[in-house]
């Protein structure tokens, strides 16, 4: 009996699915790619170590001693671990109280400098026993505090022998046990400050005659304190002529230039971060190639002079310059301080002090005590580099985007400091990590618009941390 046509048909295209299955059974298999993953823009990692985290955080003035018995800040001062203390308008911040500046201490210029009864060092004895217990090195400005007065009492141009002499009694009472004194060894002595900056610091336009003053004044200290390291102009900005002009003069004289100083207040990273390249080679070119960088006054400043002083804008902008987080103190100051920090780190500079710790007007603290955002940048850093002062790589090339990364010895303490400064928008920093494991929990305190400083627990996956930033803020991570 034949098989129906229909049933050969069945069998036959049963047949060919039978060998289109097999065939497809022994095929390579093709997976549908899965999409690329962009690796975060930025890195650390705590395997591969780069160097120390320098030294570089200091401050200008100290606690406020005029009324540490009502309410004392040496432990707000102590906890950031500043690396120095430059004693600079310290009475300005220590109401009635003779402090630091030479005239301060010596009153009457008319008297003796050989005769210690002619002194009066104790309250400035007390300042600096402080700022050592806080364990921070002391820089002493030798000269005077700015005046904002109509007549100009003490910013002038002295007697340079005569004061030599004063500036060589106060170094032995500090060094040298002189008039019931220390043997503290203080190191950093600058001569004067600002002298550029006229009539308030100086009264004499000619640049040639600071020059002459620090001649002789550095001279007469090298001349009994040959291991103290002496140095200045503390120059209102970085004027290159200005610097090459008191280097030169000190290497035709043979006076010591132990560190070049000079002060910025700006906005702009690059305006704190591009000068010490350009002073290190004028200095190298003048002969003194171990002489020390110190930008030792420095601050955030979104604003103009007038401002500050009250000839534009009225109280209403000086307001908002105290209280705004965009303001001299608030998210944007915290998140510049950070960067700049950091930024330093890769530097020639050797020094930074901020001002101020103290002084209402350009301080760490508020009128009432409280830490503004800004402290905070300063409480990272110091805590990292005590913590951690073992540099890791870095990934960071946003412009405005610095990170820190650091460990200590042991490796198992590990910190990271991001800093995220005035960015277009609100945005999401992802990190890639190394030398952590791949997944955990990370404590972050944060500092931005909202939050003066919070901590949070922040969880991380595949080796990657995600920071939510503001357009300013700044992060210091626990691991």
């Amino acid at each position: 009996m034949k098989t129906p046509r229909f049933l050969q048909a069945l069998a036959a295209l049963g047949l060919a699915l039978v060998g289109a299955l097999a065939s497809a059974q022994n095929a390579p298999i093709v997976k549908i790619a899965e999409p690329i993953q962009p690796k975060p823009r930025f890195s650390v990692d705590f395997n591969e170590r780069v160097g120390e985290i320098r030294p570089i955080n200091g401050i200008n003035l100290w606690a406020n001693m005029s009324c540490e018995t009502l309410e004392s800040h040496q432990e707000d001062a102590e906890a950031c671990r500043f690396s120095t203390v430059r004693l600079h308008d310290a009475p300005w911040d220590n109401d009635g109280i003779r402090l630091v500046d030479v005239h301060q201490i010596f009153g009457n210029f008319d008297a003796d400098p050989a005769d210690p009864k002619n002194y009066f060092f104790k309250p400035t004895d007390d300042y600096i026993a402080s700022i050592l217990k806080g364990g921070s090195i002391p820089l002493y400005r030798l000269g005077t505090s700015i005046e904002h007065t109509a007549n100009k009492y003490y910013a002038k141009e002295p007697d340079a022998e005569k004061y030599a002499e004063i500036c060589a009694a106060i170094v032995r009472h500090y060094n040298a046990k002189w008039a019931d004194g220390f043997e503290w060894n203080l190191p950093y002595w600058e001569i004067w400050n600002e002298p550029n900056i006229i009539p308030q610091m100086w009264d004499n336009p000619d640049w040639d005659s600071y020059c002459k003053f620090y001649v002789v004044v550095a001279k007469r200290l090298r001349s009994e304190f040959p291991n103290i390291k002496i140095g200045g102009p503390a120059l209102a900005g970085d004027s290159v002529e200005l610097i090459a002009r008191l280097a030169e003069r000190c290497k035709q004289e043979g006076a010591p230039l132990d560190f070049l100083s000079w002060h910025c207040y700006a906005n702009a990273p690059s305006q704190l971060l591009d000068p010490p390249a350009k002073i290190r080679a004028v200095l190298d070119k003048a002969g003194f190639p171990n002489a020390e960088l110190h930008l030792n006054e420095w601050h955030y400043f979104p604003t103009e002079w007038s401002v500050i002083h009250g000839t534009k804008g009225g109280w209403e902008a000086k307001r908002d310059l105290d209280e705004s987080p965009t303001g001299l103190h608030g998210a944007e100051a915290a998140a510049f301080s950070a960067l700049v920090l950091t930024r330093w780190l890769d530097t020639p500079l050797d020094m930074s002090n901020y001002y101020a710790f103290g002084l209402e007007r350009w301080g760490l603290l508020d009128r009432y005590g409280k830490r503004r955002p800004v402290y905070y940048a300063h409480l990272f850093f110091g805590n990292q580099r005590a913590d951690a002062p073992i540099r890791v790589a870095t990934t960071d090339p946003g412009e405005n985007v610095s990170l820190l990364g650091s460990t200590d010895e042991s490796g198992s303490v590990k910190r990271l400091l991001v800093s995220v400064y005035k960015q277009d928008d609100n945005q999401t920093i992802e990190i890639a990590l190394k030398g952590v494991p791949e997944n955990g929990e990370v404590e972050v305190e944060r500092v931005d618009y909202d939050v003066d400083c919070e901590t949070t627990k922040v969880p991380y996956e595949n080796g990657t941390l995600k920071l939510e930033a503001q357009k300013s803020s700044v992060f210091f991570v626990k691991f």
